[in-house]
């Protein structure tokens, strides 16, 4: 039997989730169906990587592009570990309103 090895990190995968990044930043970063298509990761797994990445100081990521992907991260980390609940999504329970035939 042939051990399997680790997936390990290439600087094109890294150059990729810094072209995501960048390209959906001031939308709030991708959605999670476009991140799991290019990536097989979670919103959360993608985010992370992307925050380690973008707190890096090298020279591709100029310092406004740098912070508003920061932001963009700690806002979606923060939605992927607190979702909202139904309530506060506008969720009406019109159970009640519908009409009842008589």
């Amino acid at each position: 039997m042939t051990p399997t090895k680790p997936h390990v990190r290439s600087k094109r995968d890294d150059d990729l989730v810094l072209e995501l990044g960048n390209r959906w930043a001031v939308f709030g970063g991708g959605s999670a169906e476009d991140i799991f298509v290019t990536f097989g990761w979670t919103e959360a797994q993608y985010f992370e990587r992307l925050k380690v990445l973008a707190g890096r100081r090298f020279p591709p990521l100029d310092d406004t592009l740098r912070h508003r992907l920061l932001a963009v991260c700690t806002e979606r980390l923060q939605r992927t570990a607190h979702p909202p609940s139904s309530a506060s999504k506008g969720h009406v329970d019109d159970s009640e309103s519908r009409l009842t035939p008589r």
